[in-house]
């Protein structure tokens, strides 16, 4: 009976730390394409990070100790500043829910991480662009 319990909560562990990590993507994904798109209520630094912590306090509860970071990549000229065609980066690091089941190892501490790029469709203000979050 014991091999059957452990086999059934790493099940229920190991599905609650993958359905984590497509949350994460899912959360960078729209993270990256909101500040691409120019959403001015995300283009302050506080505001940005605020949206995401939301996002990932509804996912796993551990908004608060996230990791997140916005980086606007400047493609074409550097004396233009952020311009359409330009690219953004977002990265998040978080952990997973952790239900501490004695013998059951979780993938990397339950850590997660994500990243996604997104190409800047518009800038709403070219002469106050978004901030980059480091």
């Amino acid at each position: 009976m014991l091999p059957m319990l452990v086999l059934l909560f790493g099940a229920i562990q190991y599905g609650i730390y993958f359905w984590a990590m497509q949350g994460g993507s899912d959360i960078v994904r729209g993270a990256a394409r909101q500040s691409s798109v120019g959403d001015g209520a995300t283009s302050t630094c506080s505001a940005f990070r605020a949206d995401v912590r939301s996002q990932i306090n509804g996912l796993t509860g551990s908004g608060s100790t996230a990791t997140i970071t916005r980086k606007f990549i400047d493609t074409s000229s550097p004396a233009d500043g952020l311009t359409p065609g330009d690219k953004v980066r977002v990265s998040v690091k978080f952990k997973s829910a952790d239900l501490h089941f004695p013998f059951i190892p979780i993938v990397n501490g339950g850590l997660i991480t994500s990243t996604s790029e997104s190409r800047v469709d518009f800038v709403p203000d070219p002469d106050n662009p978004p901030q980059d979050c480091s």
